[in-house]
């Protein structure tokens, strides 16, 4: 594969990263500080949407195994690749 294809995939490749928070939850404003960081080291556009859990259904939250805060969800081309809960690192995210 030569560069152009490479650059033409990347350019249509969509990366989201969807975090679940919860009202006072202190890890959930660390992780929102800690995601940031990650994506000023980054030239890779990445979506973020966060979501406080009140937002979302029982169902909604069970389907997805949503069982603590804060949980994010990595989507690449609308498919959960990897989800992750709790806080980490700058250079673990």
């Amino acid at each position: 594969m030569n560069t152009e294809s490479k650059n033409q995939q990347t350019s249509n490749t969509t990366r989201k990263i969807l975090v679940i928070t919860t009202k006072g939850c202190e890890s959930c404003n660390v992780l929102k500080r800690l995601i940031d960081e990650a994506l000023n080291l980054t030239h890779i556009p990445v979506e973020v949407e966060y979501k406080d859990s009140s937002e979302c259904t029982r169902d909604w939250l069970k389907q997805r195994r949503v069982t603590d805060f804060p949980t994010m969800f990595f989507i690449k081309n609308d498919t959960v690749r990897y989800k992750y809960k709790g806080t980490a690192p700058a250079i673990v995210i």
